[in-house]
């Protein structure tokens, strides 16, 4: 189906509102694979294992590291680390299962 956007005042094409979040979440997924790709080819680069419970543990180092400098939280780490932390990890770190 055919979308009408609307026109800007120099006649540009404006985007809709549904565009703008689409295109943010987006590239909010697109670091969140940036940032797990840049640990695993730490990980790699210093012949670690690339494995689920190592890329949790730097994630986890890194968001806390981001935490004392900006204080403020990274939602795509967050986002990754919640994706990759198996049940058994998040029981371990918060002492209750996950829902």
């Amino acid at each position: 189906m055919l979308e009408l956007r609307k026109k800007s005042a120099t006649g540009g094409v404006l985007m809709s509102e549904n565009e703008d979040e689409d295109d943010a979440e987006d590239a909010f997924y697109d670091e969140t694979c940036r940032i797990v790709g840049q640990c695993c080819l730490m990980l790699a680069i210093n012949d670690a294992e690339t494995d689920r419970a190592q890329l949790v543990y730097q994630l986890k180092r890194l968001h806390w590291k981001i935490m004392q400098l900006t204080s403020e939280s990274h939602n795509g780490i967050l986002m990754a680390i919640g994706q990759l932390e198996t049940a058994e990890m998040y029981e371990e770190r918060t002492g209750r299962r996950r829902e």
